[in-house]
């Protein structure tokens, strides 16, 4: 049965969004969950699937993101595995206090939601705004009158967390948690340090969108111990490295891109879905831990978002194609950010015959087309050059990982 794909265009986490995305599933929607930044082509317009569902693009797949289709059957299965994973450390599901600080257009946004819904536990949003206004924060949090009888969780990604460490106020809502599920990118050695000595509850985890978020996760405890893997395998999960040390992960939650308005399996005929990220098995006292090492392709972290340096070329290349802009090639230099791990600049090449008289307006124009591009996209400088660009000398080796 052919079944209209309803788009929900979110900001972030905002409550209206909530409201949106609950009636949607109640009434057995099909919700393209996206921000206003997102071309969506119109391949994604109708899907043969009659039941409700969520779909909202991947970056953990290799090379460029994807549009991942979860059923509600996946949704669930991914609240109740974490839900097991905190029972086992002594959690009442029922008496947790979940703040969710992520957006809805990623996975790691809905499933706090979601996990409110199953473990039928109470739900917080925390405004983007308030992890920069950390006063705000703080003092917003301790008015709840439930912080104290509840157990405290969330979740964030790296440059949040950053942020949060860096301030007074910061730190102390930190240790307001009994849990504070950390991902979307490697911590620096920095952050950890800090945060043990602060004795702040950090649970490191990794997870994709194929995934429905989380498959493994580290018990706060092991954490402030000096254990700096991901965690164990939650239990629904199987693992593997292949022989190119990318992570394969089987389980009953993988979810289904979409090709001509059908669902097709991520999986392999064995039932195995290859990521894009490199990793290896640990061994400590007899158990199995994950280390993530980084991406298996040229693809890079900033903010909890990954960059795709290829498609943002991609772009660029087609763009100065059909303006007639007087540019011959394009690198994506990455640069160090305090708070998104990395940023990136972008190193032009002129052609032999550009006109000087045309190359500011011509920058100018590029400058302006990338304003419509999502924000973690948008490069933080642009260096014009007239030489022929040495690869060697501008980008870095983003696979020199020690395995």
């Amino acid at each position: 049965m052919i079944t209209k794909i309803n788009k929900l265009i979110v900001k972030n986490n905002e409550d209206s969004s909530r409201k949106l995305i609950l009636e949607s599933l109640n009434q057995k929607k099909i919700i393209l969950i996206t921000n206003k930044f997102e071309k969506i082509n119109n391949s994604l317009d109708e899907i043969n699937y009659e039941k409700s569902a969520i779909i909202i693009k991947s970056s953990g797949s290799k090379n460029r993101p994807k549009f991942c289709l979860h059923t509600i059957s996946n949704l669930n299965n991914s609240a109740i595995s974490s839900g097991n994973w905190l029972e086992e450390q002594g959690f009442i599901l029922k008496n947790c206090l979940i703040f969710n600080t992520l957006p809805f257009y990623h996975i790691s946004g809905v499933m706090p939601l979601w996990r409110s819904k199953i473990w039928d536990c109470s739900y917080e949003r925390v405004a983007p705004n308030l992890i920069k206004n950390t006063k705000d924060l703080y003092e917003n949090t301790i008015r709840n009158e439930l912080i104290n009888k509840k157990h405290l969780i969330t979740s964030l990604v790296p440059s949040q967390l950053n942020r949060l460490i860096e301030e007074k106020y910061g730190l102390e809502w930190l240790k307001l948690f009994d849990l504070v599920w950390v991902g979307g990118a490697a911590l620096s050695t920095e952050t950890i340090t800090k945060c043990i000595k602060e004795k702040i509850n950090l649970s490191p985890c990794y997870g994709a969108t194929e995934t429905a978020a989380m498959i493994t996760a580290l018990k706060p405890s092991e954490f402030l111990n000096g254990n700096s893997t991901s965690g164990e395998l939650l239990k629904d999960i199987k693992l593997n490295i292949n022989n190119y040390g990318l992570i394969k992960v089987k389980s009953n939650r993988i979810g289904f891109k979409i090709r001509d308005k059908e669902l097709k399996s991520f999986t392999d005929k064995s039932g195995w879905w290859e990521s894009g990220d490199l990793g290896k098995k640990i061994r400590i006292k007899n158990k199995i831990y994950i280390k993530i090492i980084g991406r298996g392709d040229n693809a890079f972290s900033s903010g909890g978002e990954i960059i795709f340096p290829d498609i943002i070329i991609e772009r660029l290349k087609k763009f100065t194609v059909a303006n007639k802009l007087p540019f011959e090639k394009f690198i994506i230099s990455k640069l160090e950010d305090k708070y998104r791990e990395n940023k990136f600049k972008i190193i032009i090449q002129l052609k032999n015959n550009a006109e000087k008289n045309k190359i500011q307006s011509s920058l100018d124009l590029l400058k302006e087309y990338t304003e419509i591009w999502s924000k973690h996209e948008r490069p933080l400088k642009w260096v014009v050059i007239s030489e022929k660009i040495q690869t060697e000398n501008y980008i870095e080796n983003w696979k020199n990982i020690q395995i």
